[in-house]
């Protein structure tokens, strides 16, 4: 089997969570890709276009998209985006919450993520194993689109 490569999607407030998700793939199990200058670029600009089609390249080389679901990642415009452009192209979108009071993207429900039942290696490592199709494949245990609300 090809090695999954993993767009990762997150907020700089959850690079500890991202650093975690790299110790954990120390093995090199997946391929692990992400970008944080997102956030320094206003979302409706100039820059933002730009780069927007840089991230659009960075997400349709993948495979999946992996979204770290943090305090304030609900309402983010590049999540959101992100998330969108992954579903679209095709991607497998896969979500973690990294508590239960964190508000998922609205992107991640209305595009059918796959969501991983807690931010730890073995869940996540499972779901993305295990999702390969499209966002109507079924995965046995994986909590499926609107199911993980708000």
């Amino acid at each position: 089997m090809e090695k999954a490569r993993v767009f990762v999607s997150f907020k700089p407030d959850d690079q500890k969570s991202m650093d975690q998700l790299l110790e954990w793939n120390t093995g090199d199990y997946f391929e692990l890709a992400y970008e944080t200058a997102r956030f320094r670029v206003p979302f409706h600009s100039p820059q933002g276009a730009i780069l927007k089609e840089e991230l659009k390249a960075k997400i349709k080389s993948g495979t999946h998209l992996l979204v770290i679901v943090g305090k304030d990642t609900g309402n983010n415009d590049w999540i959101n985006w992100e998330i969108q452009t992954a579903s679209v192209t095709g991607k497998c979108v896969v979500a973690v919450k990294l508590g239960k009071n964190c508000k998922a993207p609205a992107a991640a429900l209305n595009f059918g993520a796959a969501w991983a039942d807690t931010f730890a290696w073995e869940p996540i490592r499972h779901i993305i194993d295990s999702r390969v199709g499209g966002p109507d494949e079924i995965v046995p245990g994986a909590v499926m689109g609107g199911m993980m609300e708000g």
